[in-house]
């Protein structure tokens, strides 16, 4: 093999090498930007199950309420047995 095909070869095993760098300069940061947002998906996940938790909490109080009717006419003014307009009150169950 000759000089000049040594160096030929040489300059190309430089660029090679130069494009496995760059290559593995941008994994890591591919991997960082990863762990970023792995990280940060992470935080919503766990804020949303704790905006469920709350939803959930609502719902069952609401559920386990008691509602009680309460016309909104006096019953003089009523001339049906229901009335028009209905006030719907939670009340605590003994």
């Amino acid at each position: 093999m000759n000089t000049q095909a040594i160096t030929d070869r040489l300059a190309q095993k430089k660029q090679e090498l130069a494009a496995l760098q760059r290559v593995r300069a941008l994994s890591e940061s591919t991997d960082a930007h990863c762990l970023e947002l792995n990280r940060q998906m992470g935080k919503m996940v766990q804020q949303y199950k704790a905006v469920l938790s709350i939803a959930l909490g609502w719902s069952s109080a609401f559920e386990n309420a008691a509602l009680v009717d309460i016309p909104q006419s006096g019953p003089a003014d009523d001339d049906s047995e229901h009335p028009e307009s209905v006030v719907r009150i939670p009340v605590e169950e003994a």
